[in-house]
């Protein structure tokens, strides 16, 4: 207590230094692997599992190269080359030696064993406390979720990861990543238990990183910066487009986790005569957006489309750059009205962008109702890319 007593108080400005263990513009393609890595791994993997491996790499890499990869395949790639590179690495998912829904984490157990991967009992609170005990004990361990709604079942040991560093004074770093598909596609018909946007219940969870990506490049570079990084991360992909959605990608690269991409810049001449709209959207959200473009520039009007993969930390300095062109813009969210990442986005720009826009901000976001199964119920809920192209024309028709 005496100590105590004569203690000075802790300043002010360590409450925001203990948000993050890593700051969120690191990059994560200067952190060093472990010298010790390539010992371990000849100690504990033998010849014929680094050869099949090594094959299944090899295979997964030709694919990235030919723009045949998945973005589950993509998250199993990346999933691989970091735990050779880094043997702390572990991973728990339900069905993982059968590699779960969509191959995330294919040959881990057939690999690096049962102790580095544990094919886990159905209880993610469960095997989410079992990650976040590793963590505080010097591991890297990865949680597949198959479908991240079932991450609600996790939501104190979730809340404790991302609380750890802070009520640890830093003594405790939290390298933990969480990784599943979710969202709500249109037409998605899987219920409203497996369409909730738990990317939303997550957001006020402090000490989190939560990312999305939409397609096998997003999701690949994103996944090893998050394996990299020294404190809680979540990264949510489109549940429709895991296998559907295939590209190349830049490989041995690791993403940022605190930026927006642009993927379709408005024409000059669009922007001039007041015809262009940023749109803001994320997972399902830029199939849909993509989808619609060209319907939406034949009726005479373009979009800056931005992918929304930092949800926390949000770029606002890409959303701001759009929006200092356009002065309109329109979020397609895939959470609800109330209390979701629209309502969010939209209270910042409101606060912080307001002097560039010349109208309110667009949402169209899915309603407070569960989320229907029979299709013909859940276009009253989910919005999609016909609704983005009424709410394009609304904003540069002054119809608000």
């Amino acid at each position: 207590v005496k100590f105590a007593d004569e203690s000075p108080m802790p300043p002010v400005e360590l409450a925001k230094q203990l948000e993050y263990p890593d700051a969120p513009d690191t990059d994560y393609n200067t952190k060093p692997a472990p010298a010790f890595a390539d010992a371990v791994n000849a100690r504990t993997i033998s010849p014929e599992q680094m050869e099949t491996i090594t094959a299944h790499i090899a295979a997964l890499r030709e694919k990235a190269k030919t723009g045949d990869i998945s973005i589950g395949d993509a998250i199993n790639l990346a999933i691989h080359e970091e735990m050779l590179r880094d043997p702390t690495t572990t991973i728990h998912a339900e069905d993982l030696q059968a590699g779960s829904s969509y191959d995330i984490p294919k040959l881990t157990q057939q690999t690096y064993g049962r102790i580095r991967a544990a094919d886990e009992i159905i209880d993610e609170g469960h095997f989410i406390g079992k990650a976040l005990g590793e963590a505080m004990n010097g591991y890297r361990p990865i949680v597949e979720l198959m479908n991240t709604n079932f991450g609600i079942f996790g939501m104190a040991e979730i809340s404790s990861a991302g609380n750890t560093f802070a009520t640890t004074g830093g003594q405790f770093d939290m390298p933990m990543t969480i990784v599943g598909a979710g969202g709500t596609a249109p037409n998605q018909a899987l219920g409203a238990e497996h369409s909730q946007p738990f990317h939303a219940y997550v957001m006020g969870i402090p000490g989190l990183k939560i990312c999305t990506a939409a397609s096998p490049d997003a999701a690949y570079g994103i996944t090893k910066s998050m394996i990299r990084d020294n404190g809680p991360c979540f990264l949510f992909a489109p549940v429709k487009m895991m296998k559907e959605s295939k590209g190349t990608l830049e490989l041995d690269k690791c993403a940022p986790l605190n930026k927006a991409a642009l993927l379709h810049e408005a024409s000059a001449d669009n922007v001039a005569s007041g015809n262009a709209v940023t749109v803001l959207t994320y997972l399902h959200g830029v199939k849909e957006a993509q989808l619609v473009t060209d319907e939406i520039m034949e009726e005479g009007f373009d979009i800056d489309l931005i992918e929304l993969r930092s949800l926390k930390p949000l770029d606002m300095d890409t959303i701001r750059k759009s929006l200092e062109r356009t002065h309109k813009i329109c979020i397609l969210d895939e959470s609800t009205q109330s209390g979701g990442v629209g309502a969010t986005v939209s209270a910042r720009i409101s606060e912080e962008l307001f002097d560039l826009l010349d109208a309110p901000v667009k949402r169209l976001c899915m309603d407070d109702a569960p989320v229907p199964y029979a299709s013909t119920m859940e276009v009253a809920v989910v919005k999609r890319g016909s609704d983005l192209v009424q709410g394009v024309f609304d904003l540069c028709t002054g119809q608000y």
